[in-house]
């Protein structure tokens, strides 16, 4: 299963050669992961733990290190991030910062044969700029620059390559630039210069988050790779066996349990009478559904969201509220793959579904129908003269409850609510079709009723 994804995840896309480089027979190749799971490439290996940068010594020279980057080790200490959005494992200049220069000592002069650097961030951080430069210690003097001025102008060192990859890198990823020297080309060398440049100098925040970078030299037998992780997946199913179900639980292994024995059955419950609840013509829900823990570094504080037939967790958020709202979170988010309002945007008449009646049904499902006893969505009736039906979540959802309860001789206010959302022909009009009451007048009416 995990092969299958990764084939189909994987954009890869190989260079015979680069830009601008040395020597004619240097060759730099670059590969882009989308898969998000782990540094796996088509040709590419993924980064070694015993290369030659291993027992280096990394420097900045040059250049204004961000305060939340990784220390220097984390390009050579065989680890690699866990997720796409993780500044502590990854190393990277300042906002601000034009160019900074990295100077890796191996400590003796070795042969190079190639230089590979890794990259991982889900937007404008993936993508590699840099130069690299060697030097040898033949003589025993070697003279370090202190600006990119002045790197062209020092004194004993060679330009390798110029590596880019950001025509390759169109929407973040994972990044693998391999720099590979020919027997020609290849000479003892003990040190290394990169020239690291801002990817998108009117972006403050571009400057790569370089995840690993290694010196391989001898033969590539010899080298231990990082082994990928187990993939830890809880897979079920419907009864039926209609909708199948993977839960990703490879970075959460403390919410397995809860999540087979808590999470497993409301989804199985929930999910069919979800798609009972809101069935369109010629609609077909979904039949595969995947969920996903990353942690709040990745997530950026959201709870959870649905993307397509994917649902992401927030581990930290979810380990808090497992007695609380994790439940009815997942809830929420199945309503959104149940609803694939993907016409919602362009109307036939160009009407657009608005963000809150969009939230509002899959809280209305939640609060009024998964839990309807905990009163999440109750609203005061000072609070309620206060509100906005068009607030979104609870309250729209309240506002939702309202107008279905008001009108028993219409019980398909909600399914026709969001057959029109799917399709694409929603507008403000379909409120007095569906009670007799404009949207106002049934806004107002919320407002001053009387529970």
């Amino acid at each position: 299963m995990a092969s299958l994804r990764l084939l189909f995840a994987v954009l890869a896309i190989c260079l015979s050669e680069f830009a601008i480089a040395a020597a004619d027979d240097v060759q730099v190749d670059i590969e882009v992961s989308q898969s998000g799971e782990f540094f796996t490439f088509p040709r590419i290996p993924s980064p070694a733990v015993n290369d030659s940068a291993t027992d280096g010594e990394w420097r900045v020279l040059s250049g204004r290190v961000d305060a939340n980057s990784g220390s220097l080790d984390v390009l050579s200490d065989g680890r690699i991030p866990a997720s796409a959005d993780q500044p502590r494992d990854n190393w990277f200049l300042a906002a601000g910062t034009d160019d900074g220069l990295l100077l890796l000592d191996l400590r003796q002069s070795i042969t190079i044969s190639q230089i590979v650097s890794y990259s991982w961030h889900p937007g404008q951080r993936a993508p590699q700029l840099y130069s690299v430069y060697a030097a040898s210690a033949a003589d025993g003097k070697v003279e370090f620059p202190d600006s990119l001025e002045k790197v062209a102008t020092t004194a004993g060192w060679s330009l390798i390559a110029e590596v880019d990859t950001r025509k390759q890198v169109l929407a973040g990823g994972q990044v693998a630039a391999r720099i590979t020297l020919t027997a020609s080309s290849a000479k003892p060398y003990r040190y290394l210069l990169f020239v690291v440049q801002n990817t998108e100098p009117s972006d403050r925040f571009s400057h790569t988050f370089f995840s690993e970078i290694d010196v391989i030299s001898g033969e590539e037998s010899a080298l231990q790779r990082i082994k990928a992780p187990p993939i830890r997946e809880q897979q079920f199913a419907t009864s039926d066996q209609l909708y199948r179900f993977t839960i990703d639980t490879t970075q959460a292994e403390e919410l397995e349990e809860w999540t087979e024995r808590e999470l497993q059955p409301v989804i199985r419950e929930w999910y069919p009478r979800i798609v009972q609840l809101l069935p369109s013509k010629d609609f077909k829900a979904p039949q595969q559904v995947r969920l996903r823990y990353l942690p709040d570094s990745e997530m950026k504080g959201v709870p959870a969201y649905a993307s397509g037939t994917t649902i992401s967790l927030n581990i930290e958020w979810m380990r808090g509220q497992l007695k609380g709202e994790a439940r009815g979170a997942v809830v929420h988010e199945l309503v959104h793959v149940v609803q694939q309002y993907s016409g919602r945007r362009r109307g036939r008449a160009g009407s657009v579904t608005p963000g809150w009646l969009v939230e509002g049904i899959p809280d209305y499902i939640r609060w009024f129908l998964y839990e309807s006893g905990t009163g999440g969505a109750r609203l005061s009736a000072e609070r309620r003269q206060a509100a906005q039906h068009n607030a979104s979540y609870r309250v729209s959802a309240n506002f939702l409850d309202y107008v279905i309860r008001s009108h028993p001789t219409n019980p398909s206010i909600l399914e026709q609510l969001n057959a029109a959302a799917r399709e694409g022909r929603y507008t403000s009009e379909l409120w007095q079709q569906l009670t007799g009451k404009t949207e106002q007048e049934l806004a107002n009416d919320w407002r001053s009723a009387v529970d």
